[in-house]
């Protein structure tokens, strides 16, 4: 005979599994109505070109213009093997992207339920459809993940997996650099110089793995740097806090927007003030937010204890709102942070102020990119009115802010521990 209890946490089990089929199958119908699919694969017909080139010529070398790293490229592959190795079109590739994706935003999921609990996955499934289909369409989506398992590694003192796992990421996506100081110094706090230096030598063979597999496919050292100077030449885009507060402020005493600048991927602005300070400074603005905070944890012993994912969470925030570039897909990596944050009692309030604050972030930034980009860059920036959108990019911004406020205070207390 069932009891109760074991009857009800199968029902739960059982819902839990339903509900997520159910938000993975929202988002991959939503991947292929022209709302979103029209912006969205823009990036993903890149991806295709790239292999197209590869495959054209069986190399890497030549390649010109690539604003991708070795282990993006990697990546790229997958689709191409699950697509079909031969007589590839860029329908199956697109395809294949998005049951990869799938697959990954999945995995992710589980992770979250072995990591946290229910109540968490439940927050993770909500994340997630409020974020839209563009998880689908990225590969931010994967290096999310990789950070979420380095997470989940680290935690359990399966350090050479967790320090593979954060290089990957890192040779993915330049960002989760920011990540490993913290990670050191953890380990540092806990004396414990041999699990350093295995975590250190694991995230630097991650890194070093995909430049070697790249080398062996035709690629060189130059077009490595070439990608890495694509980024630094961006300009400061127009979905960054400090591109949309420049808006604003060019809209207050000028009532336009300023001129738009289009290139290395983005659309960005331009003013007398940032031809004054150069675009160099704003490569660099980050630095300072992230370096202070670094300093305050160096100083503060209580916060090096164990690893606190709130302060991850906290690490990838300072950068993101000090950036020259706020990328739709890039809030993604502090939402899939969130999860993994032990929920405490003594802070519920604090904790749901949070989760509204992340589903309306989700929410205008799915107003903004991919649903009302068009008019965003063509009626706002272009022709001066249709106002609404850069409203929403705007307060998109202002709540990050405001997040980032709640997430220091939480932080910063003696009482918020993992």
């Amino acid at each position: 005979m069932i009891t109760w209890p074991k009857f009800s946490t199968k029902i739960s089990k059982l819902v839990l599994v339903i509900s997520t089929i159910l938000v993975l199958f929202v988002l991959y119908r939503q991947a292929f109505n022209p709302l979103w699919r029209g912006h969205l694969e823009i990036d993903v017909w890149v991806w295709y070109q790239r292999m197209e080139y590869f495959f054209k010529n069986h190399s890497f070398f030549g390649l010109e213009n690539n604003e991708f790293l070795p282990a993006a490229l990697i990546y790229f592959f997958l689709a191409r093997l699950l697509a079909g190795w031969n007589n590839l079109n860029y329908s199956s590739y697109l395809s294949a992207t998005l049951i990869i994706n799938l697959f990954v935003i999945l995995v992710a999921a589980i992770l979250v339920k072995k990591n946290s609990s229910s109540f968490q996955t439940w927050i993770f499934l909500l994340l997630v459809l409020f974020f839209g289909p563009i998880l689908l369409f990225r590969f931010d989506t994967l290096v999310a993940l990789l950070v979420g398992l380095s997470i989940y590694l680290f935690q359990r003192q399966k350090l050479a997996q967790a320090g593979f796992c954060l290089g990957w990421a890192t040779a993915m996506k330049i960002y989760p650099i920011i990540l490993l100081p913290y990670f050191l110094l953890v380990l540092t706090r806990q004396f414990h110089r041999r699990r350093i230096f295995i975590f250190l030598a694991y995230f630097l063979l991650a890194l070093l793995t995909p430049v070697i597999i790249f080398f062996l496919l035709g690629g060189n050292l130059r077009q490595i740097l070439t990608a890495l100077e694509f980024h630094a030449l961006k300009y400061v885009s127009i979905e960054s806090l400090p591109g949309s507060l420049f808006t604003a402020t060019s809209i207050i005493f000028k009532h336009r927007p300023p001129a738009l600048l289009g290139g290395y991927g983005i659309w960005g602005i331009t003013t007398p003030f940032i031809k004054s300070i150069g675009l160099s400074f704003f490569n660099y603005l980050w630095l300072y937010p992230v370096g202070i905070f670094y300093l305050y944890l160096f100083k503060n012993k209580n916060l090096l204890k164990q690893l606190n994912v709130s302060v991850l969470f906290l690490l990838v925030l300072l950068f993101l709102v000090f950036s020259k570039n706020l990328h739709s897909q890039y809030i993604w990596w502090f939402l899939s942070l969130f999860p993994f944050i032990k929920f405490r009692s003594a802070n519920k309030l604090k904790y749901l102020f949070m989760i509204i604050l992340l589903i309306f972030i989700s929410i205008f930034n799915q107003l903004v990119y991919p649903l009302f980009y068009t008019q965003f860059i063509e009626d706002f920036y272009q022709h001066n009115f249709h106002y609404e959108v850069f409203y929403a990019l705007l307060l998109r911004n202002l709540l990050i802010v405001a997040l980032l406020i709640v997430s220091l205070r939480k932080a910063l207390t003696k009482k918020t521990t993992e």
